[in-house]
C-alpha cells in the first residue's frame, strides 16, 4: 500500500483546527464566547478575577471560592528580590517584553513552588507585578509594589501610572483586561500549548508565550497603534495618512483580524467606553475624533474592521499609562489564558510536532574547501 504524504495546509495554519477546545472561541461574525457566555455579557457583569476564575475553571465562581482565588493572587504576588536584580541588569535599553520574559524564566529557577497547580498560580499573581516594573526596574528606579485590599485591575493600575483614576475610569480598565484575558487559538496561546505539549513546566510556557507576544502582528499591535495616532495627531489629516499608506503598502495597525471580518465585538465595546469616558471628563474628543474617522476611512476603502489593540490604546494613554507598556498589560492578563491553554493541552497531551515539505535541492555532492 502506497504511503501518503503530509496533508497540505493553508500558510499560517489559516482555517485550520489544531485542538478541541472549551476555553473560548471567536467567530467571523463577530461572536465572542468565554466558556460558553457571550462577552458582552461578561463585560457588562463579571469581575476581572470571575472572568479569571471561570477561563481557568471551567465555571463561574461561588462567593467563597471568588473569595480564595482573589486570595491567592494577592499572597502570592510577592516577587523575589532577585528577580527584579536580573531585571535591573538588563538595563534601560532592553525591550520590556524581554525584561519581563527573563524575568519569568527566573523565577522559574528560584521559585519555590512545587506542583503545576502552585507555579500557575505563581505566575499569574507576579505577571501584573513584572509587566507593571519592567520599564522602572531597569531604569535604576524602586519597583511598585501590590497594595492590600484592592482587587486585581486596581493594583494593576496603581501599579503602571501614578495618575489617580476614577471609579469609571477603573471600571473601563478592568473591561479591557477582560478583553486581553482570553482569545482562543492565538499566536501566543498555541506557543503555550506546543511548550505545554513537551510537557515542560509552566514558566517554560508563559516563557514561550511572551517571546511570541512580542511581535507587532500579535500584543504589539496595541503600541503601535498608539504610536500612530500620535504621529496623526489631527482627524482632518486621516485620510491623507491612511491613502499614503495604501499607496506605499504599509499595514495600518490596529485593523484586521485573522478570525474577525465585520467587526471585532471587543474594539466596539472599547470605541463606547472610551467615549463615555471622554464625556464624563469633559476633555478634548480629538482622540476619539481622529479613531473614528480612520476607522470609516478603513472600512470605506479596504472593509477592514478594527481590532481590540486600535481602541484599547487610546484607552490607555488617557488613563497616562506609557506606550511601552501597554503590551506588558497585554502579558498581565493573557497569562491566565495561557495557562488555560497549559492545562487543556496537558489533560489529553500529544506532543506537537507537524511535518513540512521539503523544496530545497538533493543529490548535492561535497566540494573540498580549497576549490570552493
Amino acid at each position: 500500500m502506497k504511503e501518503s504524504g503530509p496533508i497540505r495546509v493553508p500558510k499560517g495554519l489559516a482555517g485550520v483546527s489544531v485542538a478541541d477546545t472549551k476555553i473560548s472561541k471567536s467567530a467571523s461574525d463577530g461572536a465572542l464566547v468565554y466558556r460558553g457566555y457571550p462577552i458582552a455579557e461578561i463585560a457588562s457583569n463579571a469581575t476581572f478575577e470571575e472572568t479569571a476564575y471561570l477561563i481557568l475553571h471551567g465555571r463561574l465562581p461561588k462567593s467563597g471560592e471568588l473569595e480564595s482565588f482573589s486570595g491567592d493572587l494577592n499572597s502570592n504576588s510577592k516577587v523575589d528580590d532577585g528577580v527584579f536584580r536580573v531585571m535591573a541588569e538588563l538595563g534601560s535599553k532592553a525591550h520590556p517584553i524581554d525584561v519581563i520574559r527573563t524575568a519569568v524564566s527566573s523565577l522559574g529557577s528560584i521559585d519555590s513552588k512545587q506542583g503545576v497547580p502552585a507555579q500557575e498560580t505563581s505566575i499569574e499573581s507576579k505577571m501584573s507585578v513584572l509587566a507593571a516594573n519592567c520599564q522602572r526596574v531597569p531604569r535604576g528606579e524602586a519597583p511598585r509594589l501590590p497594595r492590600e485590599g484592592l482587587k486585581f485591575s486596581d493594583n494593576l493600575l496603581q501599579m503602571l501610572t501614578s495618575k489617580k483614576a476614577s471609579e469609571f475610569d477603573r471600571w473601563v480598565f478592568e473591561r479591557v483586561l477582560i478583553f486581553y484575558l482570553e482569545h482562543d487559538m492565538n499566536a501566543s496561546s498555541f506557543t503555550v500549548r506546543v511548550v505545554a505539549s513537551t510537557l515542560a513546566d509552566p514558566y517554560a510556557a508563559a516563557s514561550a508565550g511572551l517571546a511570541s507576544l512580542k511581535g507587532p502582528l500579535h500584543g504589539g499591535a496595541n503600541e503601535a497603534a498608539m504610536e500612530m495616532f500620535l504621529e496623526v495627531s489631527d482627524p482632518d489629516r486621516a485620510a491623507e495618512y491612511l491613502e499614503l499608506a495604501f499607496k506605499q503598502g504599509r499595514k495600518v495597525m490596529g485593523f484586521g483580524h485573522r478570525v474577525y471580518k465585520q467587526f471585532d465585538p471587543r474594539a466596539r465595546l472599547c470605541k463606547e467606553y472610551l467615549a463615555e469616558m471622554i464625556k464624563r471628563r469633559g476633555e478634548d474628543d480629538r482622540l476619539f475624533r481622529l479613531s473614528d474617522r480612520m476607522e470609516r476611512y478603513m472600512w470605506e476603502k479596504k472593509k477592514i474592521p478594527p481590532n481590540l489593540d486600535y481602541y484599547a490604546a487610546p484607552i490607555f494613554y488617557s488613563l497616562g499609562i506609557d506606550v511601552p507598556l501597554y503590551t506588558p498589560i497585554f502579558a498581565a492578563s493573557r497569562v491566565f489564558g495561557w495557562m488555560a491553554h497549559y492545562n487543556e493541552q496537558v489533560e489529553d497531551n500529544k506532543l506537537i510536532r507537524p511535518d513540512s515539505v521539503y523544496v530545497g535541492p538533493s543529490g548535492l555532492k561535497y566540494t573540498p574547501l580549497d576549490k570552493r
